[in-house]
Parts: C-alpha cells; structure tokens; sequence
C-alpha cells in the first residue's frame, strides 16, 4: 500500500483557499444589495457613487459629511424571504489622529423587493491630516430561513486644508446676564490651528464701546501640529461693566487677526444687563403736629355785693363760677330732698298703721 503524506502548511493553505471561494461566492448569492449611494460634502453632493469611487468633493476640518444609502432586498415574491434585523454601518478609516470613525443605522426588516433609504451623517475632525481616507460602507441581515446576507463598498475621502486658518472652538460668557452685580464678567476664548502653517503674528481684541471695553493682546505662536499644545491657545479675560450703564443687550465683538493681518476671524457674543433696583426701607412719614397756641388765663371776677369786703386775686389766679345747677350743691340739696321725703313716708306709713 502507497502512503501519501500531506504536510501541514499545504492543508493550512488549502482550507484558507476553501474559505475564501465560500466567502465570495456567499458575497456574491447576498440578496442584500445597494441600490443607491450618495455623499454630501458640506454643501455639494456626489449621487450613484459605486464601489472604488471617490467622493467628488474634498472635504475640510470641521466638515459635516452625510451619506444616504439606499438597500433592497433581492428575493423575489416567488422566494418570499424577509431579509430581517438588517444595519447599515460606514466607517472612516484612520481618519480620527489614527483611530476610525464609525457610525450604525437603527435595524429594519425589508420584505421581497423592497428597499430602504438610510442616512448617517458624520464630522471631520479639527485635528485631522491632509490625505486620502477610506471609507467602507457595510449592509448586514438575516433571512427568515437563518441565512447571512452581507455587502459592503468602499470609497475614497480627501481631505483638504488651507495653508492659514485659525478655528474658535469655545466663546462663553460667565455670567450671560448682569443686575446688581457688574464686576468680573468672564469672555472664555478657545483658538485652535487647523491650517497648514504655523501662524506667529496673532493678535486679539474684545471690543464694546458702550461697555468701555477693549482688551487687546497679542499672542504667542500657535502651530500647525496638533500633537503639540501650541496648537491651542486658551484664555479667560475678565472686565467690568459700569455702574452707569444702562438696561440692555450688548454684543460684545471678538477679532482676531493673523497671518500678517490679511486674515480675520470675528464673532460676536451678547452680555444682557438688566436694571439694577435697590430695596429701600420707606421711613415713616412724620405728621408735623400743629403748634398749640397759647391761651391766655382767663380771669373770672364776680361783682362784690354792697357792703361786701372785695376779694383780692392773687396776680396768676384762675377763678371761675360755677352755677347752682351745675355745681356740687344742687347735688346735695337732691340728696337731702330725697332723704326728706323717705322719712316723711315712712312716718306716715307708722301713722297709718296705728290707726288701724
């Protein structure tokens, strides 16, 4: 008998061979297909991209980048297979300081010879490098039976810098409103390069003349690298508002000036102060009481009956007269007018008692 030996890596290198036949033919049975791929760069749009295009738009830092994508499920109706739990995913390679950027649909089903728009949208970095960059596009799903079904595109992204361009990432005021207390506003100001070139002549102004503000400031050199920390420049500038200034918006200005002057960037960020009212304690009105005039005495002499010796009043004296009725006599004579007749009556009483 004929012994045939076979070698390790020959029966390695065979089954890589049958897994890779499997695979494409499996790729090439999926009834999961894209129908439509377009790619919107900022404003611009690139439409019916296929597999190996690039995107017809150069995309910038900062840039908002929207893909729609468009899949169908293949089975026919005769098949009748839902293709189910189906994600579409696109992934920017390397684009993110070496590390991808990725984002996923929410699932759906499609149902034989359906088909289903999905949009993913994304950002290009700040920090970002000018090149070429892969996108790769992946739909996934399962049919009804259990059976995968996968495809998947790549494309191709620019991106692309100006030599000079300064981005401010942070513009805050602390606080965004003022009463009472007008001291120590904060403007926080976030500059980042994401030129090309290093930029050496940077200068900055916070400006409002109603405010009587203007802080001006020039700064150190801010670097293309944004692995170095002179790629940002970040400060707080602190100011106050004067007393005398009124109820109102006010916006104040932020320029900044670079690349000898022949680039500006200027935005603006709006400090409201509101009317300042103090509580104060209201004083108790004074009633200013009238002066009493002064009465002078009055001195009251009765007529000295004939042959009567005349009193003399001692200078300062008040002598009034009093009447009968009004004084402390007629009082008496009532009293004793009421005893009178209680005694007469009882008199009679014992009288008439007797006699019986």
């Amino acid at each position: 008998m004929r012994v045939v030996k076979i070698k390790g890596s020959s029966i390695i290198f065979s089954l890589i061979f049958l897994i890779l036949i499997a695979s494409f033919a499996y790729a090439a049975d999926s009834k999961l297909t894209f129908t439509d791929v377009d790619v919107k760069v900022g404003s611009k749009t690139s439409k019916n991209l296929d597999d190996g295009d690039s995107i017809g738009d150069d995309a910038s830092p900062g840039d908002s980048v929207e893909f729609k994508i468009k899949v169908e499920n293949n089975f026919t109706s005769e098949e009748d297979l839902d293709i189910e739990d189906i994600t579409i995913t696109v992934t920017i390679e390397e684009i993110d300081d070496g590390d991808d950027i990725e984002e996923e649909s929410s699932t759906f089903d499609l149902k034989p010879g359906r088909d289903k728009s999905t949009t993913l949208k994304f950002e290009v970095p700040f920090e970002v490098d000018e090149d070429s960059y892969n996108v790769l596009i992946v739909a996934e799903g399962e049919d009804e039976n259990g059976t995968d079904h996968t495809t998947e595109m790549s494309l191709s992204l620019d991106v692309d810098k100006e030599s000079h361009l300064l981005k401010l990432t942070r513009k805050t005021l602390n606080p965004a409103q003022v009463t009472c207390a007008r001291k120590n506003i904060q403007f926080g100001v976030t500059l980042l390069n994401i030129g090309n070139e290093d930029e050496d002549d940077v200068s900055l102004q916070l400006i409002n003349d109603d405010l009587n503000l203007n802080i001006k400031e020039e700064l150190d050199e801010i670097v293309s690298d944004f692995d170095d920390e002179a790629n940002t420049f970040s400060k707080v500038y602190s100011f106050n508002v004067p007393d005398s200034v009124e109820a109102g918006s006010y916006p104040i200005t932020l320029r900044v000036l670079y690349n000898s002057d022949r680039k500006k960037l200027e935005e603006t960020a709006t400090l409201d102060v509101n009317e300042c009212i103090i509580n104060q304690v209201e004083e108790p009105e004074i009633i200013e009481e009238e002066e009493e005039t002064e009465e002078e005495d009055v001195i009251v002499i009765n007529p000295p009956f004939e042959d009567e010796e005349t009193i003399v009043i001692p200078e300062g004296t008040v002598v009034t007269q009093e009447s009968f009725f009004s004084g402390n006599a007629f009082v008496i004579g009532i009293i004793i007018i009421e005893v009178i007749i209680v005694i007469v009556g009882i008199v009679l009483l014992i009288m008439f008692l007797r006699n019986k």
